[in-house]
């Protein structure tokens, strides 16, 4: 039987693009770790920065914020974090995508 074909040929080949989806899943992690998402709240007065990878890397507050009650700090911040999360993660899923060519993975693979 020949390598390309079959049920066996079809496995070596899923076992080769998952491999390959491995080796560039660490490239993607450096990259993604390089990247700067801003999210923003208020009309700009309150910024958040995560990296690609959502990790939390800048907070901005604009000082005129600061004579506002501490709960409009407090939600102006939260929102501002939730816009760069939802952007880090759309920026996450879409590199995924680039990587895995689209194919699915159930959760947990690490993918």
């Amino acid at each position: 039987m020949s390598k390309g074909f079959g049920p066996m040929g079809q496995f070596q080949e899923a076992l080769k693009r998952v491999k390959q989806i491995q080796e560039g899943s660490a490239k993607l992690q450096d990259e993604l770790a390089a990247l700067s998402i801003e999210g923003v709240a208020g009309g700009g007065l309150v910024k958040v920065t995560l990296s690609g990878n959502q990790e939390p890397t800048s907070v901005t507050i604009d000082p005129q914020l600061l004579s506002e009650s501490k709960e409009v700090v407090e939600d102006l911040l939260l929102t501002a974090y939730k816009d760069a999360y939802t952007k880090s993660a759309e920026t996450m899923r879409a590199k995924m995508q680039e990587l895995t060519g689209g194919m699915e993975f159930p959760p947990g693979l690490g993918f």
